[in-house]
């Protein structure tokens, strides 16, 4: 299976999950229009990994699909992910979709440096307090393996621990993530 493909079906793993054991009607994956990296997933590849997990977990695939067909799963292109555009630089489309929605779950450190804005806040910056400055929706969560120096909402005594572990390279090594809700 390639980059992407592996990524997306991490996706819809978690989709199903969330369709599947909680009380959420619809669950959107918003995706890019053209891939950049390797990993990156268009409208076009959901169906092609679903026909994968045909011959790999029929069972699965026959929930997403069914999913899919009942529209609790739905798929939002959109050309704001391979511009490098902030995330409160919105446009009203995908405005709209974060709007709507109970909960946002961003993954990947690109996203999550599109959320601070690429930029180096004070590290003790409160993540839920910085979300609500001006995100759009209710709730919100990052899930981020750390590649950036880009980062808030770590302790000092977080960053005391992951320094004595990592001296040279603990904001960029990949090695510490964060799961973030606000």
């Amino acid at each position: 299976m390639e980059g992407r493909s592996s990524e997306v079906l991490c996706d819809l793993v978690l989709t199903d999950a969330v369709l599947r054991l909680t009380g959420a009607r619809v669950v959107t994956l918003h995706v890019k229009d053209a891939p950049v990296f390797v990993s990156d997933v268009t409208e076009s590849d959901v169906p092609q990994i679903v026909d994968w997990l045909d011959v790999h977990h029929a069972a699965l695939a026959g929930r997403l699909r069914g999913w899919m067909a009942e529209g609790r799963l739905r798929v939002f292109q959109s050309a704001y992910y391979t511009s490098c555009k902030t995330f409160w630089d919105l446009p009203g489309d995908v405005e709209a979709a974060y709007k709507d929605a109970e909960v946002v779950i961003l993954k990947g450190d690109a996203n999550y440096r599109r959320l601070l804005g690429d930029l180096h806040w004070p590290y003790a910056t409160d993540f839920a307090e910085y979300a609500r400055s001006f995100w759009p929706s209710p709730g919100l969560v990052c899930l981020r393996t750390m590649k950036s120096g880009v980062a808030i909402d770590i302790s000092k005594s977080a960053q005391a621990a992951a320094m004595a572990e990592r001296p040279k390279d603990w904001l960029t090594s990949g090695v510490f993530g964060q799961v973030l809700a606000g």
